[in-house]
């Protein structure tokens, strides 16, 4: 046995290109792995913590006005375990800058004597005092806006200046990753942020008194949301609902735990392409060692070495390959899962969110190295069983040499020359290693396709929505439903405006079948050109006159298509008693990329709801010298909520798209870094399965280039199979891919464009390339004297 293991050290150090190559793919696999795994169990423990800690809510209700002294009483309807009442305001933050565009939303904190629902975790500083303009914010607003403890913020209240002193930060489960509102699709700590304000120093500033506006309720175990919500909307109908959403449709939760389930998704699936093309390279290297040791093998057998004990011996090199690639994908996994984590803690505000040395996932990554090793080489070196030593030990049969199929193909086939005729006779008369190779360069060629696609989809995120479906300058939303024609008469005569439209924006919820969703419905008027809505050609389309428009991602979470019928009910209907809502067609399903919506006619909409020509929102077109002047007249407006520019929501679209730059690089090297590990494995093998007939090649004249064409031709074939495979496993790679990725926030296209396809092929074009640049000195360096002196 000792023989047997000197043998394996020879061996990997006269091929250690080939086993190094295969030991980083198999450590880059482990690596994504190992760092992505712990820190997706970090963020999972971390938000499952804070939650017990805090106590977070199960349902969160938006009314115009509850009396104070009856929140309690909501714990005598069924299933409700706790319910605390709070007001909420958002307030416009006052500074010098004309255009300044800064937020706070401020919410009381707990009573002493209310159930501590959703109770704030204090970072730094100290609670502010009862009747005091005191108040505590976020950390990332205090950081973003260079702010220190002890100095003051003016915002605007209910039209009136008031100045607030920062005695502290603290952190809620409800904010864990904070944003405006669900179309905002990326936090802007500079613009917006959360202030936890005293009740009795709130009340003090706002028209509601003895009111809350807001509730938050937890809910007895085994008890579900849907079935208390109906009964809450009956007992809160009189005082205005505005919306009622479970915990797990709270934009907050609802974006933290779809990242948790991306990255384990992500887990799931980059890994296993890894190892499994270097389950591949393993495999094809183990044959061609077989298939050359044919000899020493029966050598050994005849000297009495047993089957267990020589496939043992080939055994060894997977296992050593793979120990070797996953304790390197392991350990570089761990290291790089604590600035993996640093860079989540940058999005999400997750107290306790910290990385640790895992040996459970140094444990895991070494076990799947090592079973894909294994099997990869049982696979390889089961042949051995079947040599006899006699048989063994004489070299093989020539193999037949029966035309190939591309050779019926005469008027081609003549057409090559002798060089490349070799190779492309080789790539048929070894089926079983082309299969494998042309699968291994599909995987490589469909992962590079997926990160070049994912420039179109940043592309149709961004250009497509901000240049095609907004074409409005500025977007001034209200603080509560308003006559359309009195505000948009309004804002007509301001300087700079050229155009207003009314749009009506109310929450929603889509029912079909079991099936249910809570959206914003979206009222447009007939002839609206600042908001458009068009199908997949990018033509625009017309909002019907009767029934709703859904997007895509909304009519696949419902399961309907045009033609169905959804029950759709909205908390600002005016509703009788036997009807809360109605069943509405869907007259067709578009393509929406940013946001989540269902679309009506504006006059349909009001119709629905029966308040009359009412409005959300204005879209306006006007002089982008004028916006400053516009926010400046209106900040202090007590019925304008929000004024945004496009540039602004363009800016913050830009911002979230950068996120991705980093998964698009990432594929695309990992991609590239996979292709030149198989393609170099295989060029390797090739050369040193027909070391004979490329020397004789070299002895008859032909120059090392010349001879490359052998090992070239055969590989160029194996590509365009490789690409041909790979364009459908792309195109399934892109729609799991944008399923997975998708949430009501963005959706992403399943669309590979021609440029994606194109980019790919030249990216593994390239690592060909790179691959038979080695092989070439190879050849160069071939010492085909002593090969033809060697007799088999």
């Amino acid at each position: 046995m000792v023989m047997l293991r000197r043998k394996t050290w020879r061996d990997i150090r006269e091929n250690f290109g080939v086993y190094l190559a295969c030991i980083m793919v198999i450590a880059l696999g482990l690596l994504l792995y190992t760092s992505m795994s712990i820190a997706v169990e970090s963020m999972d423990k971390a938000q499952q913590d804070f939650y017990a800690e805090t106590n977070f809510a199960d349902g969160f209700i938006t009314v115009t006005g509850y009396p104070e002294n009856k929140v309690n009483s909501l714990t005598f309807l069924p299933g409700i375990d706790q319910a605390a009442g709070r007001i909420v305001k958002e307030v416009r933050v006052i500074d010098q800058q004309e255009d300044s565009n800064r937020y706070l939303k401020m919410l009381t904190l707990n009573d002493a004597n209310a159930p501590q629902i959703n109770q704030i975790q204090l970072i730094e500083g100290q609670l502010p005092n009862e009747n005091q303009p005191e108040i505590l914010v976020d950390p990332k607003f205090l950081a973003a806006n260079h702010l220190s403890l002890g100095d003051s913020i003016d915002v605007s209240i209910d039209g009136n200046q008031v100045s607030l002193y920062i005695t502290g930060t603290a952190q809620s489960p409800e904010f864990i990753y904070i944003m405006r509102n669900a179309q905002d699709l990326y936090p802007s700590a500079e613009e917006f942020g959360i202030a936890y304000v005293p009740l009795s120093t709130l009340k003090a500033l706002v028209k509601e008194k003895g009111q809350v506006n807001d509730i938050v309720i937890t809910l007895k175990p085994g008890v579900s949301f849907d079935s208390v919500k109906d009964s809450l909307q009956a007992e809160l109908k009189p005082y205005g609902v505005r919306s009622i959403v479970p915990r797990k449709d709270q934009t907050s939760h609802a974006i933290l735990t779809s990242e948790i389930k991306q990255i384990r998704t992500m887990t799931k699936t980059l890994p296993v392409v890894f190892l499994g093309v270097a389950a591949i390279i393993l495999y094809t290297m183990l044959r061609r060692l077989i298939e050359q040791q044919r000899v020493a093998i029966g050598t050994l057998k005849a000297f009495g070495f047993t089957d267990r004990e020589i496939v043992l011996h080939y055994l060894t090199y997977p296992v050593v390959i793979g120990t070797t690639g996953g304790g390197l994908g392991g350990l570089s996994g761990v290291a790089l899962s604590f600035p993996l984590t640093t860079m989540y803690k940058e999005f999400f505000a997750l107290p306790g969110l910290k990385s640790e040395f895992s040996f459970k996932y140094l444990f895991f990554s070494l076990a799947l190295a090592f079973v894909f090793s294994v099997l990869s080489g049982v696979k390889g070196s089961l042949d051995i069983l079947r040599l006899e030593p006699a048989e063994a030990m004489r070299p093989p049969a020539p193999g037949t040499a029966r035309k190939t199929l591309i050779e019926k193909f005469t008027w081609f086939w003549q057409t090559l020359s002798s060089q490349a005729q070799m190779g492309i006779r080789d790539v048929f008369r070894t089926p079983t290693r082309s299969l494998f190779n042309v699968i291994g360069i599909a995987v490589v060629y469909s992962l590079m396709t997926v990160s070049w696609s994912m420039q179109n989809m940043t592309d149709l995120l961004t250009v497509v929505q901000l240049e095609q479906v907004q074409t409005y300058d500025v977007k001034l939303q209200l603080t509560e439903p308003s006559p359309a024609g009195a505000v948009k008469f309004a804002l007509a005569h301001d300087a700079g405006v050229s155009k207003v439209e009314p749009v009506l924006e109310v929450p929603a919820s889509l029912r079909s079948s079991w099936l249910k969703k809570d959206v914003a419905l979206m009222g447009l008027s007939e002839d609206s050109t600042l908001y458009n809505i068009l199908d997949k050609s990018g033509r625009r389309l017309e909002v019907p006159d009767h029934g709703v428009l859904l997007s895509e991602h909304l009519a696949k979470s419902l399961n309907v298509k045009a033609g169905d019928v959804i029950y759709v009910e909205s908390p600002l209907r005016r509703e009788t008693l036997s009807q809360k809502g109605e069943n509405l067609l869907v007259t067709g399903v578009v393509p929406q990329y940013v946001g989540l919506n269902a679309f009506m006619k504006d006059t349909e909409l009001q119709q629905f709801l029966r308040q009359g020509e009412i409005s959300t929102a204005m879209l306006i077109q006007m002089d982008s010298a004028e916006i400053g002047s516009m926010k400046s007249k209106y900040q202090n407006a007590s019925n304008v909520s929000s004024i945004e520019s496009l540039k602004d929501t363009g800016a913050k679209i830009q911002k979230m798209m950068e996120s991705f730059g980093f998964t698009v690089w990432l594929l695309a090297i990992l991609g590239g870094f996979c292709g030149f590990a198989l393609i170099y494995n295989a060029s390797i093998i090739s050369l040193s399965e027909r070391k004979r007939e490329l020397a004789s090649l070299r002895v008859l004249g032909m120059t090392p280039r010349e001879v490359l064409r052998v090992i070239t031709s055969e590989q160029w074939t194996l590509y365009a199979f490789g690409i041909l495979l790979g364009i459908p496993m792309a195109y399934g790679l892109s729609m799991s891919m944008a399923q997975s990725m998708s949430n009501d926030m963005y959706s992403l296209p399943a669309d590979l464009p021609p440029v994606a396809l194109l980019g790919a092929a030249a990216g593994t074009a390239f690592s060909v390339l790179v691959a038979q640049s080695r092989a070439y000195y190879k050849i160069k360096s071939l010492p085909y004297v002593e090969i033809l002196a060697t007799r088999d």
